[in-house]
């Protein structure tokens, strides 16, 4: 965690330099939200059933609900050329992670089985843009547009233990268990609007606001099989749509 809020601190301080002249570095970080629905709905299934145990009487034990993936930090960095005073061309390279973890046992009353739960996901996604700024309104603060768009490679990991205690009544999904790794790569399109203030020719600060438009069909594994979390015998789909909030 100490790693993280000082890379986090790291990049915000680089985001309020910028060279002087018409090339321009930019970086920022901010919390990230990612759609995920298909995945997500795994995991409610997964929580149901988790929830029915916590709560049956044959079985001593409790297993945290499982929460959303989605919710992550995001960080960019990249160059702007200006062309005119409030027009920029350039390209940048964006990063967000999301986790979700829970673990726990059951011990079934009146013998000595006990069943195991640790589910560890893992997603993340690196993408690579060119685009455009414009700034529209500039009265000291400046507000600008921006619009990119890119490819995207993302990546799933699991790490999956799911005993059921045999005096539970048969289930309809089978999660796989043990570790899997799964890739994927599409394009995507990112937009939003940023408000930023000069404080001298060489140093901005602000933050922006955009939406990510991004999907990708599959994630496979090394073999090309692809990621069933819930083990309905459909591949998931990963919507890795969603808001960014970054400060730069």
């Amino acid at each position: 965690m100490k790693g993280l809020v000082t890379v986090t601190v790291i990049t915000l301080l680089c985001g309020t330099v910028a060279f002087s002249g018409t090339l321009e570095f930019h970086a920022g970080a901010g919390p990230s939200a990612a759609a995920l629905g298909s995945i997500n709905a795994g995991i409610d299934v997964v929580n149901i059933i988790t929830g029915d145990l916590n709560t049956d009487p044959r079985f001593d034990g409790e297993v945290p609900m499982l929460s959303h993936l989605g919710s992550g930090l995001a960080y960019s960095a990249g160059e702007r050329y200006w062309i005119t005073g409030n027009l920029a061309l350039g390209g940048e390279v964006s990063y967000f992670k999301s986790a979700s973890s829970t673990s726990g046992s059951y011990s079934t009353t009146g013998s000595s089985e006990v069943s195991n739960v640790a589910i560890d996901l893992q997603c993340q996604s690196v993408g690579v843009l060119i685009g455009g700024q414009f700034v529209f309104l500039d009265v000291g603060l400046r507000l600008a547009a921006n619009l990119g768009v890119g490819y995207y490679y993302s990546g799933f990991n699991s790490s999956i233990t799911f005993e059921m205690p045999s005096a539970y009544h048969p289930i309809n999904i089978h999660l796989s268990s043990g570790d899997g790794h799964y890739n994927g790569s599409s394009l995507g399109i990112e937009g939003g609007v940023s408000l930023f203030f000069p404080l001298a020719d060489w140093i901005n600060v602000g933050a922006g606001l955009s939406y990510r438009s991004l999907t990708v069909q599959q994630l496979s594994d090394s073999d090309g099989t692809g990621f069933d979390f819930d083990g309905d015998g459909t591949t998931e789909v990963a919507d890795f749509s969603g808001i960014t909030v970054q400060f730069n």
